[in-house]
């Protein structure tokens, strides 16, 4: 008997089941996602695909691209990475990784990846166009860092013989123009690549080696022009409008130079450009948003150590405290690239042997730095000093010439590399090498990284520390320095036995009486960089203004005139009760004698806080004028109170806010002092420490000496 079989039961559905999703399916919304700028929901739809060997490299490229559409630049590093260990052939992921590359400032790093995907797919389009971005900016700072590989007479010939043969054809010119730049000879490879630029004036890279030419040759109008002319006539490029912005910037035409740095910075937001940003924005008193700017660079940059120098000087303008300044200036110093070679070995002075210092600036010309180091120059006792200059800018003027007049060594190093000249000094067998300049414009603060001389000090032209550890000593004053300042390693104060500061005008117009005599109020008045001019400072001068009825203040500097900062500063102190018609807000007066002259329309100068003036409160006080300083707890709220106690005015110095209002009202109830002040002004400066040249070289000296012998202990 055949046996039954029992009929097979299809299984019973369940109540619920996940449908299964083909992983490029989601792979396709992820991308779609992406377009729309849904940044975490890509994100989070990868997580599937990521687990998925088939496809986990295709999904790690786009968790990269959302990670830095998302502002994740180390997140989006690490996922490029790992889709290449995935896929090493992996073109779109090798472009896009050194698209952050680029980001982070690492330029050579992010050729190479393109050229790595050019090599795998010649037709790459974005391969080409970010290659191409890419060497512009390579061509960019190329321009403004030194080379040293000067080109022989005979390969700029040959060069120059291949261009006559093929006179239209561009890239010749053009890396002819580059031959000349590296050899310095600015003025004909300006001609060269002019030329360039009018066969195709689209070549970006001869319009930004053409800008440098004519910058380094003293005329930034010029290239201000340049650049105008050629986005007129080009797509947008965040290069160019970086250059723009940096010129107009300096030039302190801020309502045209912001629009170029925002620009730049939206189209191509690498540290150099949100840098630029900052600097324009703390010219148009935006300081915290200027400083999150910079911030950001240094961030996105991971820490280089080029980026640093407009945060560092932008954080001396904001804090009162310190510490956040000091912090920041060491974070630059552990950064900062040390020499492969030792420091020369400091030895002791034979008997009679005169000790070698060498001054480092690009600031040897008509500048503020020039006011305060020209009679110690000048004063510089030959027969135990042998001094060297090293100038670093490519032009020079009258001051320049003066300074050369005094007989000591000048070596033109604008253009050589930090190497170079760190092995040049070495040569020289400089005993002390004195920077000038800081973080500021036209500065070698990196050559002293590499520790060119067996002692190394800063000076002057830097407002604080400046975080090198390869410095060794800081000239300053016990008034500035008396002891509090956080502890370092490096940079040790030596305080002179008087002010850091001996200041030497170079006009002398005639001091008028107060103005308050003719027009029947008193005017305040301030000519700081604008910077300076914080919400902070802004406070304090509207509370004087409030406590001296009927008073009025002018403000002058290179950009105080610009809308943006007229508009602003007349609504802050509208909104503290000072109407706008008590403010006069002027541009910078490019003659000096006539700069000076408007002091005599000043009754009293107010100086900022926490940044106070140097250059600004000696002019002041040359023309008669008092100068009304708030004291505080940084290098640069103590400038004021050490020139002033130079010139025995210690009760214009205040502790408080409250006693910088009183001390203004003081002043202002007594015309009659204020006339007494200006009649006697030129004589009771003669007499003070702060005018007194020879004492403050011998003083200056002496300080030289001691570190010297310190460094003995070392």
């Amino acid at each position: 008997m055949a046996k039954t079989r029992t009929p097979v039961r299809a299984a019973a559905p369940l109540f619920f089941q996940r449908p299964v999703v083909d992983p490029m399916a989601r792979l396709f919304e992820a991308q779609q996602l992406l377009t729309a700028s849904r940044h975490a929901e890509a994100e989070a739809l990868l997580q599937g695909p990521l687990q998925d060997a088939r496809v986990r490299h295709h999904a790690h490229y786009l968790l990269g691209r959302a990670r830095k559409a998302a502002g994740d630049i180390d997140g989006a590093e690490a996922a490029y990475q790992q889709a290449l260990q995935l896929q090493p052939g992996y073109v779109e992921a090798l472009v896009s990784l050194g698209i952050v590359r680029k980001l982070r400032g690492d330029v050579d790093g992010a050729i190479g990846l393109y050229e790595q995907a050019l090599a795998l797919a010649p037709d790459f389009a974005p391969a080409h166009a970010n290659r191409a971005g890419a060497l512009a900016l390579r061509t960019a700072l190329n321009a403004e860092h030194a080379l040293d590989d000067i080109p022989s007479d005979e390969a700029i010939e040959a060069q120059a013989r291949a261009v006559n043969l093929e006179p239209h054809n561009v890239v010749m010119l053009r890396n002819h123009g580059a031959l000349l730049m590296r050899a310095r000879r600015r003025a004909d490879a300006a001609q060269v690549l002019n030329q360039a630029l009018t066969l195709d004036a689209s070549d970006v890279e001869a319009c930004l080696n053409l800008g440098f030419c004519l910058r380094a040759m003293g005329d930034s109008k010029l290239a201000i022009t340049l650049y105008e002319k050629w986005l007129g006539l080009n797509p947008p490029n965040a290069l160019v409008m970086r250059a723009l912005a940096g010129l107009l910037t300096r030039d302190g035409r801020i309502d045209e130079a912001r629009p170029w740095a925002e620009q730049a910075a939206a189209l191509d937001p690498d540290p150099y450009a949100l840098m630029q940003l900052g600097s324009t924005l703390m010219q148009a008193r935006r300081l915290e948003e200027a400083l999150a700017h910079c911030h950001r660079a240094v961030e996105l940059s991971g820490g280089r150590a080029d980026i640093y120098p407009t945060l560092l000087l932008g954080m001396t303008y904001l804090h009162e405290d310190p510490q956040p300044i000091f912090e920041a200036h060491q974070a630059f110093g552990r950064q900062i690239k040390a020499g492969s070679a030792p420091r020369p070995p400091w030895r002791p002075l034979a008997p009679g042997e005169r000790l070698k210092v060498g001054y480092v600036s690009g600031d040897f010309v008509r500048h503020s730095v020039s006011y305060f180091v020209g009679a110690l120059l000048e004063h510089h006792d030959k027969s135990r000093f042998e001094v060297t200059c090293y100038h670093n800018l490519g032009w020079g003027d009258a001051v320049t010439e003066r300074f050369k007049s005094y007989g000591h060594h000048w070596v033109e190093c604008e253009g050589v590399s930090d190497e170079h000249l760190r092995r040049r000094i070495e040569a020289d067998g400089i005993h002390i090498l004195v920077d000038l300049s800081g973080h500021t414009t036209n500065s070698r603060i990196f050559m002293f990284g590499l520790g060119a001389a067996p002692v190394q000090i800063s000076y002057l032209g830097y407002p604080t520390i400046n975080g090198v550890p390869a410095i060794d000593f800081r000239i300053t004053d016990s008034v500035i320095d008396p002891g509090d300042m956080p502890p370092l390693a490096s940079e040790k104060p030596l305080c002179l036995p008087r002010t850091m500061f001996c200041y030497r005008p170079d006009e002398k117009p005639p001091v008028a009486p107060p103005p308050a005599l003719t027009t029947g109020h008193i005017t305040l008045g301030s000519f700081n960089n604008v910077a300076k001019v914080t919400d902070r400072t802004l406070t304090l001068w509207a509370q004087a203004m409030n406590a001296v009825p009927g008073s009025r203040l002018l403000l002058k500097s290179s950009s105080m005139a610009q809308a943006v900062n007229r508009e602003n500063i007349e609504q802050f102190m509208a909104q503290r009760g000072i109407a706008p018609e008590r403010l006069s807000l002027q541009p910078w007066i490019a003659n000096k004698s006539s700069h000076l002259e408007l002091y005599n329309e000043i009754d009293i100068a107010l100086d900022p806080f926490p940044y106070n003036g140097a250059t600004t409160t000696c002019e002041a006080l040359w023309m008669g004028v008092p100068v009304v300083t708030r004291r505080g707890r940084t290098h640069t709220a103590r400038m004021g109170a050490s020139l002033l106690g130079a010139i025995g005015r210690h009760d214009w110095v205040a502790e408080s806010d409250a006693a910088y209002v009183d001390t203004i009202v003081r002043l202002a109830t007594d015309v009659a002092g204020l006339a007494s002040w200006r009649a006697q002004v030129r004589e009771r400066l003669a007499d003070s420490p702060l005018f007194d040249e020879t004492g403050f070289a011998r003083d200056f000296e002496a300080a030289l000496h001691q570190a010297w012998a310190l460094a003995a202990t070392a």
